[in-house]
């Protein structure tokens, strides 16, 4: 209700109402000023009191509820000299910010990133507000002479990752301040990634596209249309360059690359399932030879791919790490769109940019891929595939701890106590739930009904092959079977089932040993000594002596002209043990594969969510790993425990939620290396061997 002043003046109870309402008012008036002096709050409280229009006050009154100034500074000090580092220090976050939004100034909230800058701000605030006041009468805060510009965080430089600046110490002050998770996870991402640091601070200076593009730190990792972020894709990646495992390592003639790291569907910043092997060895076997290759030399290894989920043919198209025509081999884990939906439509580039009389693509997967690649093909009147074939995985079993609901309707649900009965020494072993026919629905019964035979004019060719299991192999788990993929001398894939709610494998690419290498240093120099006396004998190319060395059988020797006699044990080191590469599917426990897996220099590992403090709110660590599980999936921690059980080397993780952004900002970057930092817990590995991947990671595998 609004009165007029004359009225109001007649009326001198109403006035003794309004001077006590003022009066109260005041009490809040004092609480918020309380920073100030008491000469300056005196002051204000006489000026609230001197108010005769009811409005003025209620206009006052509704701005002070609003700010919440009483609230905010009830726990200040009296004196404001007692304002210090440490007591602002000691606040949260959210306070902090709270009182500098009280403080009705122009600073920009989204300006002040960390903890550290806040307690900056408002410490100079005070500090200049305090000598201030003896030059000003009027009680209100916005009019004091201080600048209502925030203070510039100052640049912290670029530390390398063994810094010296502890986190949680001030850059100001030598003393350490208390810092919140958040400002901890920053700074670790800082250290880790150095032009994230600077590329914070220039953006904060308000520096222009030019100048970013012209940065010879920052421009390799931008792209022109995209300079607030970085954007570079595989070698470019700012993760690619900094990242603890990518780091120091050096080239070699195995690469991992992560074509699509997510699960469900493709985002904005990540792809769905899509991991491939890059070999690059010289192939010792007996493959066709490619049409164009000059001389003799076998063909080259070429690319594996690991599941072909939808969107894969665009995400190949956007890096120059893998070549559509340079796909030898496709393996899928399980139907799942995610995981297969892209099959069709890569097929498709890839006949563009392939010889059709050259070898032909092998695809390995669950039965009912044949006929299910056959219907699309045939569908769509996509004649452009290159010549393929499919061998299917038969008999895939479901885990134990997967039931058929009451239904029976051919659906399988995660049974949640098995895990208990597990512990207890009841440990449930594999059987044949699952199967063909079990569920005379299902598309796996239905498919070898359907008749629609091969067709050479949609680029089936003779000569898929139907993979059964073996039950009975060294390296089975608890009953689960083992397929033996394929076997090309040098190189052997196997399979085993994972837990998840449809037929499942991951797959082992096992390298074999490989021969020791030639100690030429010892070898050359009588080589060179004997050329001649090599040349009489009637060898055109003496030094290639040395290959024959090196090719002697154990125990074996050889003799030179001179009479000089190497022994193959002396000269030749010990053969190099071969690496092996573990390729999980979709799965909440993968311990069918741990007899295969044993060693590993790289598991791949799904971590579908993981719980984030801070983050998740209503839920727990607990929680979360019990419904990722009845989902079929896993978390980070019970990846970094399998890679724990097999001794793997390395872990790299994928098929994120689509909540976890795969780009390269603070935000993204920060959250992954929590992620990270639960499977270093759980796995025991140090920082530079578990790695949350991203697209178009470029992991190469190092020699034994």
């Amino acid at each position: 209700m609004k009165f007029q002043s004359s009225k109001l003046a007649n009326n001198s109870s109403r006035m003794k109402s309004t001077y006590r309402r003022a009066k109260g008012l005041s009490l809040l008036s004092l609480s918020a000023t309380l920073l100030l002096d008491q000469t300056k709050a005196f002051s204000t409280f006489q000026q609230f009191s001197r108010q005769s229009h009811v409005s003025q006050i209620n206009t006052l009154h509704r701005r002070l509820e609003h700010r919440q100034f009483s609230r905010l500074y009830a726990n200040l000090p009296n004196d404001p000299q007692e304002m210090t580092r440490e007591f602002l220090t000691s606040l949260k976050v959210k306070e902090l910010k709270d009182k500098i939004k009280a403080l009705n100034t122009d600073v920009k909230i989204s300006q002040l990133k960390l903890k550290a800058d806040c307690v900056d701000y408002l410490y100079n605030y005070y500090q200049e507000n305090n000598a201030d006041i003896s030059d000003t009468s009027d009680g209100n805060m916005a009019s004091s002479s201080i600048s209502k510009e925030p203070v510039k965080r100052k640049s912290r430089g670029m530390p390398p990752l063994e810094s010296s600046v502890n986190v949680g110490t001030s850059i100001n002050e030598e003393k350490p301040i208390l810092t919140s998770p958040k400002d901890i996870i920053f700074e670790e991402v800082f250290q880790r990634y150095p032009p994230v640091r600077s590329l914070q601070n220039v953006l904060e200076g308000g520096a222009k596209s030019e100048e970013l593009l012209n940065d010879d730190e920052l421009a390799p990792h931008m792209h022109p249309s995209v300079y607030k972020s970085f954007s570079g894709l595989g070698e470019m990646d700012v993760r690619q360059k900094y990242h603890p495992m990518l780091k120091d390592m050096t080239s070699s003639d195995l690469d991992l690359i992560t074509v699509g790291t997510a699960s469900c569907v493709p985002g904005v910043t990540r792809g769905v399932s899509c991991t491939a092997l890059r070999l690059q060895w010289r192939r010792n076997n007996n493959m066709k030879q490619q049409k164009g290759n000059k001389g003799n030399d076998p063909v080259t290894g070429g690319i594996w791919i690991f599941d072909c989920g939808e969107s894969t043919q665009l995400q190949i198209q956007r890096t120059g790490s893998i070549r559509p025509g340079k796909i030898s081999k496709i393996f899928v884990t399980h139907a799942h769109g995610d995981h297969s939906f892209g099959l069709p439509g890569l097929m498709c580039i890839m006949g563009q940019d392939r010889d059709r009389d050259g070898p032909p693509l092998e695809i390995y997967g669950p039965e009912g891929l044949r006929t299910w690649l056959r219907t699309c093909i045939r569908y769509s009147v996509s004649r452009i595939v290159p010549p393929y074939r499919v061998h299917e995985i038969m008999d895939i079993p479901m885990a134990p701890e997967w039931g058929q609901g009451r239904m029976r309707n051919g659906r399988y649900y995660y049974q949640t106590d098995f895990r208990n009965k597990q512990q207890q020494n009841r440990r449930k072993v594999w059987g044949t739930q699952g199967l063909a026919g079990e569920d005379p629905v299902s598309w796996i019964s239905r498919a070898p009904m359907i008749n629609l035979e091969r067709s050479e004019q949609f680029g089936e060719i003779d000569g898929g092959r139907d993979i059964y299991p073996v039950y009975n192999h060294p390296k089975c788990v608890d009953g689960a079977p083992i397929w033996e993929i394929e076997d090309e001398g040098d190189v052997r894939v196997y399979a085993a089932p994972m837990s998840h709610g449809v037929p499942c494998v991951g797959y082992v690419v096992d390298e074999q040993n490989k021969p020791g290498r030639l100690r030429s240093d010892l070898v050359e120099p009588i080589a060179k000594k004997n050329i001649k006396a090599l040349k009489e004998s009637g060898m055109k190319t003496p030094m290639k002596i040395m290959a024959t060395i090196k090719d002697l059988p154990k125990g074996g020797s050889y003799t030179f002209p001179d009479g000089t006699v190497v022994k193959q044990e002396e000269v030749v080191e010990p053969p190099r043990k071969g690496r092996k590469v573990v390729i999980c599917g979709d799965t909440a426990d993968s311990r069918a594969i741990a007899g295969l897996a044993q060693g590993a220099d790289v598991l791949v590992h799904e971590a579908t969510n993981a719980f984030l403090s801070g983050i998740d709110k209503d839920t727990s660590k607990a929680e979360t790993r019990r419904d990722a599980q009845i989902h079929g999936h896993s978390t980070p921690s019970i990846a970094g425990e399998f890679a724990k059980e097999i001794g793997a080397k390395r872990l790299v993780m994928n098929h994120f939620s689509s909540r976890y952004k795969g780009d390269q900002s603070l935000e993204s970057m920060s959250i992954m290396t929590r992620i990270e930092q639960e499977a270093i817990k759980a796995s025991g590995l140090s920082e530079d061997k578990v790695v949350a991947a991203w697209d178009f990671m470029i992991m190469p595998v190092p020699q034994n």
